[in-house]
């Protein structure tokens, strides 16, 4: 199956809502489903919260007309109001329970009481549902955690992270580069890279580089590298997240005695709404890199790609023109966060040999190299 927009392209996976083919340059990825774009993606959310509306409608629509029997099993067969209001009623039931209901359900049970205040009929309302319906009834604040992926677009900012996850091949040449340029960047450590190079951690808290935390043992997370979505694996769970980051953070402290700054970067990327809530209540921020879904561009530099045959890989002047040249036409690299890495694999071409002329280009255009906290006014 080839892609609409990318003939030459194979897609492995179709749009969560409308069923399209896509490609995994093309997807958007969010609530553990992947779509075709940020139409299909928003179009998705809200028929979800119409969902929601319309069966809590329907249990109010219940509700009024079990309100309205009991009210009429109170009033006498001579009333002559009766037969008023037994069509109502009829009507009422025929519309609540062939209109609107496709499943069926029983219908609430309230008790009607005369001369009472708003506050009593609440408690006796609520005294008389189950747990999903007062859930529906005093719904739970939910809390979006973002995945933090760009700054302000209104400052000539920009921050160069680097990840450390198991080798240090350039580090000390990207740390040799940021001194000679009095640049204080944020870099996110595993546990691991900690306890292998405590000496090199602790140059970069004395050179006042922000250190954010990179997970343990930089494990998988999510199903995607299987199939392109980001749905947890079975294994991890809130506890395994709390671990994997606390004992990150311990390890830093106990090597350079500060504490490691509030952020994260998931290994490989690999995240969801699901995870970074675990790891909010941890104390932890995520941070992403910038992507331009509108141009396809990305500031991920992929330098860790090592094998030339490979379509993902770019030698060092290709990666320094991507950084520079992205969103030429737009807001280019305002408020900008690039994915680069301490240790690579490849035998040349390394991206830390062109550092000092990306540097250099920036600042010559006005922008200023700076820390994610300060990109993003969080902390200060």
């Amino acid at each position: 199956m080839f892609y609409c927009r990318h003939p030459k392209l194979i897609a492995v996976k179709s749009c969560f809502q409308c069923g399209k083919a896509i490609c995994p340059r093309c997807q958007w990825r969010d609530s553990h489903h992947t779509f075709c774009g940020h139409a299909c993606h928003r179009k998705h959310l809200i028929l979800q919260k119409v969902k929601e509306i319309r069966w809590f409608a329907i249990r109010e629509a219940r509700a009024f007309c079990q309100f309205l029997y009991e009210k009429a099993t109170g009033i006498p067969i001579k009333n002559s109001f009766v037969p008023m209001i037994l069509p109502i009623l009829t009507l009422s039931f025929i519309h609540t329970y062939t209109t609107l209901s496709l499943k069926k359900s029983e219908p609430l049970a309230i008790t009607v009481r005369l001369n009472i205040t708003p506050e009593a009929e609440i408690k006796a309302v609520t005294a008389n549902l189950g747990k999903q319906d007062k859930a529906l009834l005093s719904p739970k604040p939910r809390v979006f955690i973002p995945d933090i992926t760009r700054g302000s677009l209104l400052k000539n900012e920009l921050s160069l992270t680097f990840d450390g996850g198991s080798e240090a091949t350039d580090a000390e040449d990207i740390l040799n580069v940021l001194r000679e340029k009095n640049i204080q960047t944020t870099i996110f450590l595993t546990g691991e890279f900690i306890k292998k190079y405590p000496e090199l951690v602790k140059k970069m808290a004395e050179d006042g580089h922000e250190i954010g935390n990179h997970s343990m043992t930089h494990p998988h997370l999510t199903t995607f590298e299987k199939n392109f979505k980001q749905q947890t694996l079975p294994d991890v769970n809130k506890e395994f997240i709390t671990r994997q980051l606390k004992e990150t953070a311990t390890i830093f402290k106990d090597t350079t005695g500060k504490d490691m700054a509030p952020l994260w970067r998931a290994p490989y990327g690999e995240q969801n709404a699901e995870i970074r809530q675990w790891a909010y209540e941890a104390g932890f921020t995520h941070i992403g890199w910038t992507a331009d879904s509108r141009t396809k561009q990305s500031l991920d530099s992929l330098d860790w790609v090592s094998n030339e045959e490979s379509e993902f890989y770019h030698s060092a002047d290709e990666i320094k023109d991507r950084i520079l040249n992205f969103d030429k036409d737009g807001h280019e690299v305002k408020g900008g966060i690039v994915l680069m890495h301490l240790g690579t694999d490849r035998k040349d071409s390394h991206v830390s040999a062109k550092l000092p002329e990306i540097i250099d280009s920036l600042e010559q255009r006005g922008y200023r190299i700076v820390k994610v906290s300060e990109l993003l006014n969080e902390i200060r």
